[in-house]
């Protein structure tokens, strides 16, 4: 004779059930939030000095009609010698010439790899202990003084990206022995990190 399933266990099932259905579903749409909402704020609360209120949505736009001016720009020459004239610039103002060099190495090692280098390569280290893997990419050899106080030997500068904002996260200096290389491309891990393990890299 079947048992009879209460009616607690059976609402418990329905819910898991359509949790495990629809959570795909729950972290596109939360993802595509965070980026409107990144996006929107990047402009929109300079549009709405000069316009006198904030336009949800207007600062999105202009956002993406910046960046796809800009691409298209760039693949000429023309466009190119625009924006290193417009760089030069930049890197002359005191302040701003810290933040963007800065900004702009981030972006050279992380998003701008046209090979998986020895050197810019996704890795796995055992953080925060023994026994769990943190995904994160080798940006370069550590400092000579850190190496020094460390003993000397080879140690291996790891940037690990938070989920699902991969452009923060922090960094860590681990021997070299103990950083795993992977295959993985870098474009695959990032998808990776973001998804939450969902999305995983091509084989």
């Amino acid at each position: 004779m079947r048992k009879k399933i209460g009616l607690g266990p059976r609402i418990t099932g329905y819910f898991l059930r359509g949790l495990f259905t629809l959570l795909p579903l729950f972290i596109t749409i939360w993802l595509l939030f965070f980026m409107f909402s990144f996006l929107d704020g990047i402009l929109g609360g300079i549009i709405a000095l000069f316009v006198g209120r904030y336009i949800p949505g207007l600062g999105f736009l202009i956002t993406l009609l910046l960046t796809l001016i800009t691409g298209f720009l760039m693949t000429y020459l023309i466009g190119e010698k625009l924006f290193l004239f417009s760089e030069s610039i930049i890197t002359r103002v005191p302040i701003m010439k810290s933040i963007y060099s800065s900004a702009k190495q981030i972006n050279d090692v992380l998003f701008q790899q046209k090979e998986a280098k020895s050197s810019h390569r996704a890795c796995i280290v055992e953080y925060p202990r023994k026994g769990i893997y943190s995904l994160g990419f080798v940006t370069s050899d550590a400092a000579s003084e850190i190496k020094k106080k460390t003993g000397g030997g080879k140690m291996i500068n790891v940037f690990i990206p938070n989920t699902p904002t991969p452009a923060t996260g922090f960094l860590i200096v681990v021997p070299a022995h103990e950083v795993k290389l992977l295959d993985m491309r870098i474009d695959d891990a990032f998808k990776y990190i973001v998804s939450g393990g969902v999305l995983q890299p091509k084989k």
